[in-house]
C-alpha cells in the first residue's frame, strides 16, 4: 500500500494508524484515515479542505457511532480470557527462535489464489500489527483508480479522499454525513480541484 502513495499520503496513513492504536482498535480503517486527512487538510486542494469539516466534529461523530469507551486491545480482550499475549509471544519465541514474532511483520509472498485466502489475523496478533480494513483497502483501489486517472504516478491525498467518497458503507462517508457534509458536492469540488 505504502508503494503506491506519495509522501503526504504516507504521513495520511501513518497519522491513521496513531488514530487507530490511540482509540484502542487492532485495523486501520477510513474513520482513521478521515481524521487523519482533516488532522492535514493542507495535503489537500483549498475548496476541498474548506468543506471538510473539523477534527472535532469528525471525533465526535464517531464517539456517537462507536461510543466513547475505545474497544478493548485484542491483547487486553485476550486477558479477560486468561490468555497473556506476551506469555503467547515468549512461547512463538522459545520455539520458532529469537526472531520468529519479527518475521512475522514482513510481507509473505504468495500467488493469487482465489480458492485459498490465508488469514492473517493470529499473524498480525501476534506481530502487534494493524490489520487493513475491506473498506479502507477498497478507497485505496478506488484511490489508485482516480490517481491513474488524473495520470499520476502515484496516489496524493485527494485521490484518497475521493476513493474513500466513492466507498458507499464507509465509516468516513457516515462521518461526514453526520458533520453535515453532502457527499454528492464533496464529490464534485473534489473532482473539480483535481482535474
Amino acid at each position: 500500500m505504502f508503494d503506491r502513495c506519495d509522501g503526504e499520503t504516507v504521513a495520511v496513513l501513518q497519522a491513521g494508524c496513531a488514530e487507530a492504536r490511540r482509540l484502542g482498535h487492532d485495523y486501520l480503517g477510513t474513520e482513521h484515515l478521515l481524521l487523519a486527512l482533516v488532522g492535514r487538510r493542507g495535503a489537500l486542494p483549498e475548496p476541498v479542505a474548506e468543506l471538510l469539516p473539523s477534527e472535532d466534529a469528525v471525533r465526535a461523530a464517531l464517539s456517537r457511532h462507536v461510543g466513547e469507551r475505545p474497544s478493548l486491545p485484542q491483547g487486553e480482550l485476550l486477558a479477560t480470557l486468561g490468555v497473556d499475549l506476551g506469555d503467547v509471544r515468549a512461547a512463538v519465541r522459545r520455539t520458532f527462535g529469537p526472531e520468529a514474532v519479527e518475521r512475522l511483520r514482513r510481507p509473505v509472498h504468495q500467488p493469487w489464489q482465489p480458492w485459498r485466502r490465508p488469514s492473517r489475523r493470529c499473524t498480525s496478533l501476534l506481530a502487534g500489527t494493524l490489520l487493513v480494513a475491506c473498506r479502507a483497502k477498497e478507497a485505496f483501489e478506488n484511490a489508485r483508480r482516480d490517481a491513474e486517472r488524473r495520470q499520476l504516478g502515484s496516489i496524493d491525498p485527494a485521490a484518497l479522499l475521493t476513493g474513500m467518497a466513492e466507498v458507499q458503507e464507509a465509516m468516513a462517508n457516515r462521518l461526514l454525513r453526520d458533520s453535515g457534509i453532502d457527499l454528492d458536492q464533496l464529490r464534485i469540488i473534489l473532482a473539480e480541484a483535481t482535474a
